[in-house]
């Protein structure tokens, strides 16, 4: 099996700002920057890079923040969007994949966790009535013994 001239750190970085871009291996190969590649090479090398990047979940942990909670509803039309987005897409690779795996598995434990985090908010508010009842009777006992 033949194989063409090795990537270049140059061409690999350049591939890499484009695929964080978001551009798809037709929207890559028809920018003309990689003259003398073919389309098939380039979607291997895309492939490679991809497979790097899903590998690098550290990087990716630094990155993430808190975010809101939101209601199972809004949740579902996200997930529902996600969905038909990678429905329409044409030329998906194996990190579109991947990322698709991780909101169904996330879609899938959002009506527990959100559950779980309602059931804990009416928890601290009963903690926090509990709490406000006790310094009143500390409180009143203080005012008592002097």
């Amino acid at each position: 099996m033949a194989r063409g001239k090795r990537w270049t750190p140059e061409e690999n970085r350049l591939l890499q700002e484009m695929i964080e871009k978001g551009m798809s291996a037709d929207e890559i190969f028809k920018s003309g920057k990689f003259l003398g590649r073919s389309h098939d090479a380039l979607r291997k090398q895309i492939e490679r890079s991809t497979l790097s990047i899903v590998g690098q979940r550290k990087s990716i942990v630094g990155q993430i923040t808190e975010g809101p909670i939101v209601e199972l509803e809004s949740f579902v039309k996200r997930y529902v969007d996600a969905f038909n987005k990678l429905c329409d897409l044409t030329d998906y690779d194996k990190a579109d994949l991947e990322r698709f795996r991780l909101i169904h598995t996330y879609a899938r434990d959002y009506p527990a966790l959100l559950a779980e985090h309602e059931r804990l908010k009416q928890v601290e508010a009963a903690l926090d009535e509990i709490n406000r009842r006790l310094q009143a009777l500390e409180a009143q006992a203080n005012l008592q013994s002097q």
